[in-house]
């Protein structure tokens, strides 16, 4: 009568990929337009959106730098945000299952506290612009590694790509 439900698809959006990838100086490339630039773009923000979120991180760390004790609390908190969002099983606490979404939800307060009682507003929006010129930059200049079915240019790339440069058909 009805089939089990197929289990649920995993993404890779939410991959962290390898800094070697990430990092890769062979793929940096100007774009030859505005919109192959977009393209390029989005795409990369798509493919390496956990490494832009690490990147940005980082950055607002490396602003604490001058705060010691703020560094070490806003660390401790980072460090509740991966132990506590990447289980697999959910948080028992007193034999009751806690929701993912209360977790999300305190972690959220929790931060928005810690920003509150740091007073470092200012170091996280110089963070926050810092990591989206290095996200534009690195979006912009890299060429996506994708297959000529997802490329905006479709099969036209296929003639750059034969090596007796035949035409692809159209």
């Amino acid at each position: 009568m009805s089939s089990p439900a197929p289990p649920p698809a995993t993404t890779n959006s939410a991959v962290l990929r390898p800094w070697p990838q990430f990092l890769d100086l062979s793929a940096l490339s100007l774009p030859i337009s505005l919109s192959e630039s977009s393209y390029r773009l989005t795409q990369n923000f798509r493919f390496f959106f956990p490494n832009y979120v690490v990147l940005t991180l980082l950055v607002f760390l490396l602003t604490l730098l001058t705060r010691p004790l703020t560094l070490i609390f806003f660390l401790c908190i980072f460090a509740a945000w991966i132990y506590l969002v990447s289980r697999d099983e959910p948080l028992t606490v007193l034999d009751y299952d806690i929701d993912q979404k209360i977790i999300v939800g305190f972690l959220v307060v929790m931060t928005l506290v810690a920003l509150l009682w740091a007073r470092v507003w200012s170091k996280l929006l110089v963070a926050f612009i810092v990591g989206a010129v290095i996200v534009l930059l690195h979006g912009v200049l890299r060429a996506p590694e994708d297959s000529a079915e997802d490329s905006p240019y479709g099969s036209l790339l296929n003639a750059v790509d034969s090596p007796r440069g035949e035409y692809a058909s159209v």
